[in-house]
């Protein structure tokens, strides 16, 4: 195994490498509004708006990203996958659209949530098997991507912006916890998005 096959498929209990199972990922896809509706509700506005500097995001601009995957991402990519026409390339994917949004947290997490369980729903629909996860798509800047990377890559997206936005706000700290900051290692590395 190459070490880029290693970095795509991760590693498990005692280095045991796991698979992409669309059951095994369905949960985290499902859960990941939940998550961040009980991380980020009802906190003070300082909590959510805190930032690592610039070019980085807060907490809320997080939310209003995963919004827009949710709108033009996902499952957009994999319907353009599952038809099989001859042009099979994907929309370029903005990543900094809609990053802005002045609405109240509230509304962003539950558009999150509202889009999240529709795009879910949508492909436990599909009833995928084996042979629907080889199917390509053309990513504008990687090529031929399967459905498989796909789902693979919307879970780790959700996992990914959840760390950055713990890891935001624990950094929000950094000089609060004066000498403690040299037991936490989120504090000590410059890791950004």
């Amino acid at each position: 195994m190459t070490n880029a096959q290693e970095r795509i498929i991760g590693y498990g209990r005692a280095g045991e490498a796991l698979d992409f199972k669309l059951e095994e990922a369905i949960p985290i896809l499902e859960r990941t509004p939940a998550v961040l509706s009980t991380l980020l509700d009802q906190l003070p506005e300082g909590w959510t708006r805190v930032d690592e500097g610039p070019d980085t995001w807060s907490p809320r601009e997080v939310v209003a990203h995963l919004i827009h995957g949710e709108r033009t991402d996902w499952i957009p990519r994999a319907r353009i996958i599952l038809k099989q026409e001859s042009y099979r390339r994907f929309d370029p994917f903005d990543r900094f659209a809609e990053l802005k949004s002045e609405r109240p947290l509230e509304d962003l997490l539950e558009e999150f949530d509202k889009l999240r369980s529709g795009n879910v729903a949508t492909l436990r629909g599909w009833n995928l098997k084996a042979k629907d996860m080889g199917l390509t798509g053309e990513h504008p800047e990687f090529g031929a991507v399967t459905m498989r990377q796909l789902l693979a890559t919307w879970v780790v997206h959700d996992l990914s912006h959840i760390a950055q936005i713990t890891r935001t706000m624990a950094r929000a700290y950094t000089n609060a916890v004066g000498p403690w900051t040299a037991y936490f290692r989120v504090l000590q590395r410059d890791v950004r998005q």
